[in-house]
């Protein structure tokens, strides 16, 4: 699976990434991230976070796996403290 990350910083600039994970089941990806992003000191929170899945050449927010990625992130992130 294939994973486009764009970061934004204070100032407004734009950074694209892309991440690609062994497996194609969307939930393994989702806590993959998570876990990939909480140990990343640029990152900080997942708060302005959007989620989008692609569906017939269509991106579509999913906001159960955005609700999973958060969870994941947090559980990750208090891990390292």
């Amino acid at each position: 699976m294939e994973v486009l990350l764009v970061f934004e910083n204070l100032a407004g600039a734009r950074h694209r990434e892309t991440l690609k994970f062994p497996t194609r089941n969307r939930i393994e990806t989702v806590r993959r991230l998570a876990k990939h992003l909480a140990n990343r000191p640029d990152v900080e929170s997942m708060e302005k976070l959007r989620l989008r899945v692609e569906e017939h050449s269509q991106l579509k927010d999913d906001p159960a796996l955005r609700r999973l990625l958060v969870s994941e992130f947090k559980f990750y992130r208090d891990d390292q403290d």
